[in-house]
């Protein structure tokens, strides 16, 4: 966990007013390798069924860790949206409940977030000649 760029989030969060509503993208700790042993392809038969199985192991594996976070994050009054395979949360509230967001066991990391830009390749129609 890099705590100075935490403190740094806790710190532009103190002088946001705190009536405002703010989005932070929360990186949790890496979920603790499971006892159970993930499938392999020649117990499937297809691809695909395999596939599912493999993110449905994963999903298990992150499950415990993540689901009390999420719990904890929500006590605080926060909304939240987790992607289970990246190991995040993006939670939205009050500055006061963010920074209490920062502090809680499993959040290894944090962002503000942030519009991003998509780059989508150019067509060969639409390419200069």
């Amino acid at each position: 966990m890099d705590r100075k760029s935490l403190e740094k989030i806790r710190n532009q969060l103190k002088v946001k007013p705190a009536d405002s509503t703010e989005r932070l993208v929360l990186q949790a700790a890496p979920a603790a390798p499971s006892p159970a042993r993930a499938p392999t392809p020649d117990q499937f038969p297809t691809r695909l069924d395999y596939r599912k199985a493999l993110i449905a192991h994963e999903n298990r594996r992150a499950t415990p860790d993540l689901d009390a976070l999420v719990e904890r994050l929500h006590a605080l009054g926060l909304e939240t949206r987790v992607s289970r395979p990246s190991q995040t949360v993006v939670v939205e509230g009050k500055p006061a409940a963010l920074r209490q967001a920062l502090e809680q066991d499993g959040v290894e990391d944090a962002q503000f977030d942030a519009e991003i830009e998509l780059i989508r390749p150019v067509k060969p129609d639409d390419a200069d000649p």
